[in-house]
């Protein structure tokens, strides 16, 4: 669940919003079981002190940095998170950051970005700003379809979580946003964000292993004799990376299934 101090919020808005979000992150909110995050603004000078103060509490377990260009941007932010976490008592690096790419620049920079710091959990891209940024005026998947490469392999190469893709604004088309979500999936995402609670059944089914896909993971796992074994399972070879990949998936179906219980 993310509190949005950033692009929704108008600039005569800004203060009262930061008011909000640090009422209501400090009140030990319900959140259904969802983790807290906190997108802060970004200003010529770095991120916003006053967003971070507010947002550094124990209750959130992430910060959304916008528009990041460089692994400079992350660091200052880096400091300013690690300082507020000592002088309210909480565990260095519990407040966890998110970098959104949202530019050429910033994609070209990815690999520099992801190795920034130790608290960054995975990247995050931007698709409407990286748009203008290279001057596509009718952005289609295919437009950003090397800056959400460049993201994914970053984010493999750094040890990072699978990146996040940015998220789909048209709110009354379903089946685009699957597309979408089935398309960033088979890139490498981990996931999309949502900026409408009807849009979260269909990207929770789209970055969801299937009941069949579960199952055939299983099989090759209770068949393999070991990370290298090789042999076939359902016509089909297998070796140590299919063998891998089935781990990857159950164990992801078992957070999953953690998570809603």
């Amino acid at each position: 669940m993310i509190f949005d101090l950033e692009d929704s919020v108008p600039t005569s808005e800004k203060e009262r919003a930061r008011e909000c979000v640090s009422r209501v992150v400090r009140s030990d909110p319900n959140t259904a079981g969802c983790e807290i995050h906190v997108r802060v603004n970004r200003g010529d000078a770095g991120y916003d002190r006053a967003d971070l103060e507010a947002a550094v509490v124990s209750a959130v377990a992430g910060i959304r940095l916008p528009k990041v260009e460089s692994s400079e941007d992350v660091q200052k932010a880096d400091q300013v998170i690690s300082d507020l976490e000592s002088e309210r008592g909480l565990s260095p690096g519990s407040v966890r950051v998110y970098p959104t790419i949202e530019s050429a620049s910033a994609v070209l920079a990815s690999s520099d970005i992801a190795g920034a710091c130790d608290r960054i959990d995975a990247l995050v891209f931007g698709p409407a700003d990286f748009a203008v940024s290279v001057g596509v005026y009718q952005p289609s998947f295919e437009s950003a379809l090397v800056g959400r490469s460049m993201l994914v392999l970053a984010s493999s190469a750094a040890g990072l979580g699978r990146p996040i893709d940015g998220a789909f604004l048209d709110l009354d088309d379903s089946d685009l946003l699957r597309q979408h979500c089935d398309r960033v999936c088979e890139l490498g995402f981990g996931g999309k964000s949502a900026i409408h609670p009807r849009q979260v059944s269909v990207i929770n089914q789209a970055f969801t292993p299937s009941p069949p896909d579960i199952e055939r993971a299983r099989n090759v796992l209770e068949i393999a004799d070991s990370d290298t074994s090789v042999g076939v399972v359902e016509g089909a070879y297998i070796d140590a990376p299919v063998i891998a990949q089935a781990r990857a998936i159950v164990e992801f179906s078992e957070r999953i299934e953690s998570r809603e219980g």
